[in-house]
């Protein structure tokens, strides 16, 4: 009991640590700017809020004296690189299909088909290693929020519940930990129906199952490192690769636009994905011997 007690006060002293400083300072943010992604210091509010998950795993572990034992800081590479392919390739295909189911939507005039033999290839393939080098130099920001969200989170809950709750739980608190970013209108803009709960709602869903796909990573590891790459890689690609495919066949000033629509395709398509690829990881894992 005692400990049951302990581990539901370590995950709120987290949340608490985790929420405060980017929430205050989202508020602060939009109080000088208003609602908006183009004010300055945006990109170094998002940088900031990126690395408290990780101060909060830190700082948790120091105030109720629990130590640094299994904090999933390093790796072992062998048997594991297989898994840092996984985390670098994942969002490089999920912007491709991304981009391809895309295509009827913002280029009606252009088959799927037509958009596969105009797309130099070659050239997206290139931005694509260019985004995921750029990850891996970069995975700061991206072990700034698993270090938090899945070496510490997830492994809490996981003492308190399943971990199909665990996983579902998580990714809603990660869902909701960007709700005021999505108000200033990042990932959906702020010209939709229902704006901003249903941008809100629709992160949520999402973090659910990249928590999945992330948590499956750390699972088969027993590291944070693989999550964290992914983590960045997908922030990198998942706008550079359709964009590069939708500028071979339009033109090269093309973008998809603040659209709720082309956010909600790269949601669903990358939630499939996250979902196929992180149950494949677990059972994988779980057949190891």
């Amino acid at each position: 009991m005692k400990s049951d007690k302990m581990t539901s006060r370590r995950i709120i002293i987290f949340l608490a640590l985790s929420f405060a400083p980017p929430w205050a300072l989202s508020f602060i943010y939009m109080a000088k700017y208003g609602k908006t992604t183009d004010g300055a210091f945006y990109g170094l509010l998002c940088s900031f809020a990126m690395l408290v998950p990780a101060i909060a795993n830190i700082l948790t572990r120091v105030i109720t004296k629990e130590g640094f034992d299994c904090c999933k800081f390093s790796m072992k590479f062998k048997g594991n690189v297989c898994y840092l392919f996984i985390a670098l390739c994942f969002p490089i295909v999920c912007g491709y299909i991304t981009a391809l189911a895309s295509a009827a939507v913002f280029i009606p005039e252009c088959s799927v088909l037509d958009i596969v033999k105009k797309t130099d290839h070659l050239q997206t393939a290139a931005v694509a290693l260019y985004a995921c080098g750029v990850s891996a130099l970069g995975i700061i920001p991206g072990f700034g929020e698993e270090f938090g969200w899945r070496a510490y989170l997830t492994p809490k809950l996981e003492e308190k519940m399943p971990l199909p709750a665990a996983i579902t739980v998580s990714g809603i608190i990660w869902g909701l930990w960007h709700a005021p970013l999505i108000v200033c209108g990042h990932n959906f803009g702020t010209d939709y129906i229902g704006y901003p709960y249903v941008g809100i709602v629709l992160m949520c869903v999402f973090c659910v199952f990249m928590a999945l796909f992330l948590t499956a990573l750390v699972k088969a590891t027993n590291s944070v490192i693989p999550a964290a790459l992914g983590h960045i890689a997908f922030n990198n690609c998942i706008g550079a690769v359709p964009g590069t495919m939708f500028n071979y066949v339009v033109s090269e000033d093309f973008t998809p636009g603040n659209s709720l629509v082309y956010p909600a395709v790269m949601l669903a398509v990358t939630s499939v994905m996250a979902l196929l690829t992180g149950i494949l990881i677990l059972r994988q894992h779980r057949t190891k011997p």
